[in-house]
């Protein structure tokens, strides 16, 4: 037990360590933070006018961000805490994250070993995006940790046959959600797939339409700001490009496709099984054609920009190939290698539909989808019955990758992702 310990115990350190050295694994945690500092104190001074001209006026032209974060966080200002002071508030935001993650882990994983679990929840001091983050607050950070505390709910939903309780947890999953989507709205797109999971199961009924109902009383002061001050998904860009460039649909599936590829390599089986079901795959049909005809159109209108994020894979075409040639070929692997896994089921495309809208904006940053991504594959992804996912095999293997990650994100210099 002590050398299943002696890991994690490392992870801590080496942040403690980036702690102290002010690390940004991400590249530009550091600088969004120092940009969006001001708002704290805007808020601290004058509430109703920062408000009123949030993501409106030249100073705030800028502003990427819903202003519930900035909010919050002037609430301490306001009991004496200084910007330092602010800084170790948001460090608190780890230990829900951790607890929440293990709470999940125990529901959907019955027999999942402590030594699995302290390999898998080290994972999360690993990922580039938690470790900068809690360094240089940012709004998604928060948004996670209710987002995984909303995914809790909806599994004990899943796990009870109380319904009662059902009720109750879809409640709580509703209301979690919310908070999440304040913090960052794009998680709430996430409110159409469990409002479709709570459908199946209570039907035309009174508790369906109590859930919708607490979805549009919980909504309605998000959508009437968002609409008011509409420079969070549609106007606002990292720098200006023409409407066929920002809203073209393939940018985002394939450049998303290329990330969830990433996130699914401990997944993969070994190259023996692999083999055996590539195989005994049926090419000879017409979803296969279909899907064929899906990555040609993609490949055809993809014209994704520099500098607007990208991820790994784009940033290692365009520096070794000064072209999009690998894109093309990690987005072909991962559709043809979903649809050998049998992975294209309702479920599972209408969560990575919700990805895309998630993503609204032309940018694409890797921060957005760690780990979110995991936490999806871990919890929400549904895999048929002849790919079993081996949790203790894959938390290893995702030990594995983030080390690896993390190690590319220290040593880049000339890639942002």
């Amino acid at each position: 037990m002590l050398k299943n310990k002696i890991f994690p115990l490392f992870v801590l350190l080496s942040f403690i360590i980036g702690f102290i050295f002010s690390e940004d694994t991400l590249g530009g945690g550091k600088q969004d933070y120092l940009y969006h500092e001001k708002y704290f104190v805007y808020f601290y001074n004058d509430f109703f006018t920062t408000l009123k001209n949030y993501g409106m006026d030249q100073i705030n032209e800028n502003v990427r961000n819903s202003p519930f974060f900035y909010i919050i966080f002037s609430l301490f200002l306001k009991m004496g805490l200084g910007i330092d002071g602010l800084k170790l508030i948001n460090l608190i935001i780890i230990i829900p994250i951790v607890y929440f993650f293990n709470k999940c882990l125990d529901i959907k994983y019955k027999k999942i070993s402590s030594s699995t679990k302290f390999y898998i929840l080290s994972v999360l001091l690993l990922s580039p995006t938690i470790r900068t983050l809690l360094i240089w607050p940012y709004p998604i950070l928060w948004a996670l940790c209710f987002f995984i505390v909303a995914v809790y709910f909806y599994l004990s939903f899943e796990e009870t046959l109380n319904n009662t309780k059902k009720i109750q947890f879809a409640f709580y999953n509703v209301i979690f959600l919310a908070l999440a989507s304040y913090f960052t709205p794009n998680f709430a797109v996430f409110s159409l797939y469990f409002f479709y999971k709570y459908y199946l199961n209570f039907g035309n009924s009174k508790k369906t339409l109590s859930i919708i109902l607490l979805n549009i009383f919980l909504a309605l002061p998000a959508i009437y700001f968002l609409i008011l001050k509409d420079f969070y998904l549609l106007n606002s860009d990292i720098y200006k490009v023409d409407p066929l460039t920002k809203y073209n649909i393939s940018n985002k599936i394939i450049i998303i496709t290329t990330i969830l590829f990433l996130f699914f390599l401990p997944l993969i089986p070994k190259l023996k099984d692999l083999k055996s079901i590539l195989i005994k795959t049926n090419y000879l049909n017409w979803k296969f054609f279909v899907i064929l005809l899906f990555i040609a159109i993609n490949i055809y209108f993809y014209n994704f920009l520099e500098n607007a994020g990208g991820g790994i894979f784009f940033h290692l075409s365009n520096i070794l190939l000064n072209n999009s040639l690998i894109v093309y070929l990690i987005f072909t692997i991962s559709i043809l290698l979903f649809y050998s896994l049998n992975l294209h089921n309702f479920n599972n495309i209408l969560i990575f539909f919700l990805l895309v809208l998630y993503n609204l904006q032309f940018s694409i940053y890797y921060k957005y989808f760690d780990p979110l991504v995991m936490f999806l594959i871990l919890f929400l992804i549904k895999f048929s019955n002849n790919y079993l996912m081996k949790i203790e095999l894959v938390a290893k293997k995702y030990v594995l990758l983030y080390m690896l990650f993390l190690s590319l994100n220290f040593a880049k210099i000339y890639i942002n992702y």
